[in-house]
């Protein structure tokens, strides 16, 4: 339903926003919506904003590579030339992923260069509505929010218990319990799930809810979502065995 609201929304504006809390699925709406719809263009991208990246350039460059452009800038300028010049001929369908300030768009291609050619696309993700709210160009707007409990539920099994439609028997009050536990987060019941699925034993799944339990308040609603999803995850971090945890720490300094 929700790919169907936004191939509606697609031919009514030229850019798609699609907001709302870290965790809860954007990224992953934005490339089964890209997946569904490239047929429609003559080629698309997909572009992660990293913050911590301000290298234009090799982000130009990767865009041009993703859309099979040949040639080969030499500078950054030459690289928005030859981008600009190949939406000029082409339809382009471009998403830019977790975007926390315009500019993470309009370094890389300016918005007015994308929009003043026919039948080209761009799909936000974005954290914060006001990144997009004032870009000067008609776009739409679609809050991504928190999934009820039934459709929580099915996906927590999805991947807890892989191709099986449902939980064990012994399984279903704790399973409802952590995945109330987990605020109906997407990404939460997926890492949760995942750690679970090998785990058929109903103490291993009730040592997972009693640590959520004693880690935070369950009934709570945090207003800061950063705080909300990364407290959830963090019980996974929390998991880890010694050793383990060092690897992490390990991996995380070096990139």
């Amino acid at each position: 339903m929700l790919i169907a609201d936004i191939k509606l929304m697609y031919k009514q504006s030229k850019i798609l926003c699609l907001v709302g809390m870290g965790g809860i699925g954007k990224t992953t709406i934005a490339k089964t919506t890209l997946n569904n719809m490239k047929d429609m263009y003559d080629t698309s991208c997909f572009v992660e904003c990293d913050e911590s990246s301000s290298d234009c350039y090799k982000s130009l460059c990767h865009i041009l590579e993703q859309l099979k452009v040949e040639a080969k800038p030499k500078d950054l300028k030459e690289a928005q030339e030859i981008l600009k010049l190949f939406m000029i001929k082409k339809s382009v369908i471009i998403v830019f992923d977790n975007v926390i300030k315009q500019s993470q768009i309009e370094d890389v291609v300016h918005l007015d260069d994308i929009f003043a050619m026919s039948g080209s696309t761009l799909i936000v993700t974005t954290r914060d509505w006001e990144v997009m709210e004032y870009c000067g160009i008609e776009h739409c707007k679609l809050n991504i929010e928190e999934l009820d409990e039934e459709t929580s539920l099915k996906f927590f099994i999805t991947h807890s218990c892989g191709y099986e439609d449902k939980l064990h028997s012994e399984l279903v009050v704790v399973g409802k319990k952590i995945v109330k536990a987990y605020n109906c987060l997407p990404l939460s019941l997926k890492v949760r799930g995942t750690y679970l699925r090998d785990k058929k034993k109903l103490r291993c799944w009730e040592r997972v809810f009693q640590r959520l339990k004693r880690d935070r308040q369950l009934d709570g609603d945090e207003k800061n979502s950063d705080y909300k999803i990364w407290d959830i995850l963090r019980v996974s971090f929390d998991n880890l065995r010694v050793e383990e945890k060092k690897m992490f720490l390990d991996i995380c300094c070096f990139f």
